[in-house]
């Protein structure tokens, strides 16, 4: 896993050995991708929830975006990320993101939340209110689930696109 453009470009990333299934990291091939998209929003304020090993953010931060924070509570995505991120001014925070208060965060250019798949529904209806008060008025929620889940429109939400990367499905959610 490396970082895929930017001032970061080819950096090699720590990840979890591959039968640790507990942290899923998004594959160099959909951050890519990932990227490419956000193109059309404005960048600024990046926020990575259920960062894992934190290649997005450390991707967001390569590609231009501040300040960025990645959000992470559990092992062993966390050791990972302190690792990766070393070095950098990208801030990591140890929280659930479940745990997380109205308050704690404002005018996010991009909201980029990857939870563990079997959790994205309930996390999707149960957060979507807390995240649009995060996320800037012109900003994009970037939800990663896999390519079987379909997340129900919220209020306050429009769904922009979809895509798919092998077994990932990017919802991209825009404030309406």
């Amino acid at each position: 896993m490396r970082v895929v453009a930017g001032t970061l470009k080819g950096r090699r990333l720590s990840s979890p050995p591959p039968e640790d299934q507990r942290v899923r990291p998004t594959a160099d091939r959909a951050r890519e991708a990932l990227f490419s998209i956000l193109q059309r929003w404005p960048s600024g304020p990046f926020l990575d929830l259920c960062a894992g090993t934190g290649a997005v953010g450390l991707e967001a931060h390569s590609r231009g975006y501040a300040p960025v924070a990645c959000v992470e509570a559990g092992e062993p995505g966390w050791s990972c990320l302190v690792r990766n991120l070393g070095g950098s001014p990208v801030q990591a925070l140890r929280l659930d993101v479940k745990r997380l208060k109205e308050e704690a965060f404002r005018a996010q250019a991009v909201i980029f939340l990857d939870p563990p798949y079997e959790q994205a529904g309930e996390l999707w209806r149960r957060m979507a209110a807390r995240l649009r008060l995060w996320v800037a008025p012109e900003g994009v929620l970037v939800f990663e689930t896999d390519r079987r889940t379909v997340l129900e429109l919220q209020p306050g939400w429009a769904l922009a696109e979809t895509r798919e990367y092998g077994a990932a499905r990017f919802h991209f959610w825009i404030p309406s």
